[in-house]
C-alpha cells in the first residue's frame, strides 16, 4: 500500500503540487498519443513514405503500451513512486528525441514503441498514485484533476503541434515534447520521492485479474473504451461530412470535447461524488444516451458543438468512476490493476476502429455512435449485475 512518509509544514499545498505533477505526467502521455495523427501527411512527406506507414507508428505505440502496462506497471507497488515515474518520463524523452531524429518510417515506429514502453509505466502509475494518496472519500476529486491532463493535451498540444509543424517542422514537435518530458521527470522525482509502494513481492497480471470485482470492471472498461475510440476515430470525418467543413473547421469540435472533459475534471475536483454502483450505472446510461442521440445532435453546428462538449463531460465522469472503482478493488496491487486497465484501454485503441470501420463505410457516423451506445449499455448491464 502506498504511503507518504513525511508531513511538511503546509501539507495541503504540497499535496496540490503533487497532483499537478501527476497531471503533467498524464499531459505527456496524451500529447504523445495525439500529436502524430494531425501531422501524418507532413511526416510521411518528410520521410518519403506512405501515410499508412507513418500511421503504423501509432499502432506500435499502442501495442508496446499494452505489453508494458501488463509487465512493468506493477513496479509502482514496490518501489519509490518518484523514481519509477521519473525514470519513465525520462525514457519517454529519449523516445521523443529519437522520433524527432527519425530518417525512416521503421525508425519512427521503433521510437514510438519505446515511447509505449514508457507510457505503459507512466500512465497506470499516475492513476494509481493519484487515488492511493488521496484522502478517503476524495479519490474522485483528485483523479478528476489528474485526468484533466488528457483534456489539456487535446486543447493545447494538438493545435500547438499543427502550428509548430507548419512553421518550424514536425521534428521540432518531438524535440519540444522531449524537453517537457525531462522537466516533468525532474518534478516527479523531487516531489514524489517520499511516496513508495509498500508491497515487497510482485503481483502478476493474472493474480490482479482474480481480485474480487476487477475483471467485471475491466470488461466494462473494454466496451466503454471500444465505443469511445471507435467513435472518436470517425468523429472528425463525420463532423466534416455533416457540415461540409475543412480540417481546421472540424478542430473546433475537438476543442469543444477537450474543454468539456477538462471543465468536468475541475468540477469533480470540487464536488468529489461518492462512487457507487448506482452512480456508475447512471453515468454509463447518460453516455449511452449521448451516443444514441448523435442523429439529432448533428442537425446543426450549434447543437453539435454542445453535444460534443457534453460528450467530453460525460466521458470525464465515466473514466473517473471506472478508474476509482478499479483502484478500490485493487488493495495493495494498484499498479498491477492499473496496468491491466491500461492494457485494456490500448487494446480498445485497436478494437474500436477495427469494429467501427466497416460500419462507418456502410452506414456513416450515426450508426457508428449507435453501436457505441449498444456497447456502453452492455457495460451498464455488467456493472449492475456484478460490480
Amino acid at each position: 500500500m502506498m504511503t507518504q512518509q513525511n508531513a511538511e509544514i503546509n501539507p495541503n499545498a504540497i499535496a496540490q503540487v503533487k497532483v499537478l505533477a501527476l497531471l503533467g505526467a498524464v499531459l505527456l502521455v496524451g500529447a504523445n498519443s495525439f500529436v502524430l495523427s494531425p501531422i501524418l501527411s507532413e511526416v510521411a512527406f518528410s520521410l518519403a513514405t506512405e501515410t499508412y506507414h507513418v500511421a503504423w507508428a501509432i499502432s506500435a505505440f499502442g501495442a508496446a503500451t499494452a505489453v508494458s502496462a501488463l509487465t512493468l506497471a506493477g513496479m509502482i507497488d514496490r518501489m519509490s513512486v518518484g523514481r519509477v515515474l521519473g525514470s519513465a518520463a525520462l525514457l519517454l524523452a529519449v523516445a521523443q528525441v529519437s522520433s524527432g531524429l527519425s530518417e525512416h518510417w521503421i525508425w519512427l515506429c521503433l521510437s514510438q514503441a519505446l515511447a509505449g514502453v514508457a507510457v505503459g509505466i507512466l500512465l497506470p502509475g499516475s492513476y494509481a498514485t493519484a487515488t492511493a494518496t488521496a484522502p478517503k472519500g476524495r479519490e474522485a476529486a483528485r483523479l478528476g484533476v489528474v485526468l484533466t491532463g488528457w483534456a489539456l493535451s487535446l486543447v493545447v498540444a494538438v493545435p500547438a503541434a499543427a502550428f509548430i509543424t507548419e512553421h518550424v517542422g514536425w521534428r521540432m514537435v518531438y524535440f519540444l515534447m522531449a524537453g517537457l518530458s525531462v522537466l516533468v521527470a525532474g518534478i516527479l522525482v523531487v516531489l514524489l520521492s517520499d511516496i513508495r509502494g509498500g508491497v515487497s513481492t510482485r503481483t502478476s497480471p493474472l493474480r490482479a485479474l482474480r481480485l474480487p470485482g476487477v475483471w467485471p470492471l475491466l470488461a466494462v472498461m473494454l466496451v466503454y473504451m471500444t465505443a469511445f475510440y471507435g467513435s472518436f476515430a470517425f468523429f472528425g470525418v463525420g463532423i466534416r461530412h455533416a457540415f461540409d467543413l475543412t480540417a481546421q473547421g472540424s478542430g473546433v469540435f475537438v476543442l469543444a470535447y477537450g474543454v468539456g472533459f477538462g471543465v468536468m475534471g475541475f468540477v469533480l475536483g470540487m464536488v468529489s461524488p461518492k462512487i457507487t454502483r448506482g452512480y456508475l450505472c447512471l453515468v454509463l446510461l447518460a453516455i449511452a444516451t449521448s451516443y444514441g442521440t448523435w442523429g439529432l445532435t448533428l442537425q446543426s453546428q450549434i447543437s453539435a458543438v454542445a453535444g460534443t462538449a457534453i460528450w467530453g463531460m460525460l466521458n470525464q465522469l465515466g473514466l473517473n468512476a471506472l478508474v476509482v472503482s478499479l483502484n478500490r478493488q485493487a488493495s495493495d496491487a494498484r499498479g498491477a490493476v492499473m496496468g491491466l486497465n491500461s492494457a485494456v484501454t490500448y487494446s480498445a485503441v485497436f478494437a474500436g476502429p477495427m469494429v467501427m470501420g466497416p460500419i462507418y463505410a456502410a452506414s456513416g457516423f450515426t450508426l457508428v455512435t449507435g453501436v457505441g451506445a449498444v456497447l456502453v449499455l452492455g457495460g451498464v448491464i455488467v456493472s449492475w449485475k456484478t460490480v
